[in-house]
């Protein structure tokens, strides 16, 4: 049977949990080499780590985009990505990632197609018109989620609670790291830069995390939407960055 004791201990720690996870921001992700780090910086109105825009470039402009396909091929040379329960036998990791390239790719068109102010129209090809941008994204870290030990967190009573509680204060979560910059169609001037990286959002009850990359889809669907925003705002206005706790369930 479960105890008291233990019942209790678990909602003494998910109390924790909550009180300490809403501050949490993921560390910064070592510099991949797709953007040029060095002339970026952290910036408090903008949700990523570092960005840059070019003081030279009128941005408004720009009317059109194109997303380019989204770059693996930093995260595939690396193998700390591939550590962790999805490296089971069998599993198709390099799949998984030309998967979760395509769902960002997606990710941002949507959220562009979506926007209400209709900043930019797609593009399909990067034609050489001079209202143009062309987005490059790159995926520098992928860490699934872990399957196992996250259906462990529906145990009955506090062991479940406190499972999900020890995981908030652990480095053991699923997150997913990105460079991305912004190019003239017509040039190839640069426009902006951005980095960040971001852990999956703490939540008492979710189904995200019962499957491998559904954490990797909401952080990805965030950026997308951040994007649209940092594009539409006016001069001095913040753009939110994530928020590490979530009720949603989903």
């Amino acid at each position: 049977m479960i105890s008291l004791r233990m019942y209790l201990g678990g909602g003494v720690v998910a109390l924790a949990a909550f009180s300490l996870v809403g501050c949490a921001k993921a560390k910064p992700a070592p510099a991949a080499g797709f953007v040029e780090h060095q002339l970026m910086q952290e910036d408090p109105s903008v949700p990523f780590h570092k960005n840059w825009v070019n003081p030279a470039v009128d941005r408004s402009k720009y009317t059109k985009l194109h997303v380019a396909p989204v770059n693996v091929a930093y995260m595939l040379e690396m193998t700390e990505w591939q550590k962790g329960e999805r490296a089971l036998p069998g599993a198709d990791m390099e799949k998984d990632v030309q998967e979760l390239a395509e769902y960002t790719r997606k990710a941002i068109e949507k959220a562009v197609r979506d926007d209400p102010k209709k900043r930019f129209r797609l593009v399909d090809k990067p034609t050489e018109s001079l209202d143009t941008m062309v987005l490059e994204v790159a995926l520098i870290e992928v860490v699934p989620s872990k399957v196992t030990l996250n259906a462990l967190g529906y145990a009955p009573f506090g062991i479940g609670v406190g499972i999900k509680a020890v995981r908030a204060f652990a480095e053991d979560k699923s997150s997913v790291a990105f460079e991305a910059r912004g190019r003239d169609a017509s040039t190839n001037e640069l426009l902006v830069m951005a980095a960040d990286r971001e852990t999956e959002q703490f939540a008492p009850v979710s189904v995200r995390g019962l499957t491998w990359y559904s954490h990797a889809h909401t952080i990805i669907d965030a950026w997308a939407q951040q994007f649209v925003q940092l594009e539409n705002r006016q001069q001095g206005e913040v753009v939110a960055d994530t928020s590490a706790l979530t009720l949603k369930p989903w």
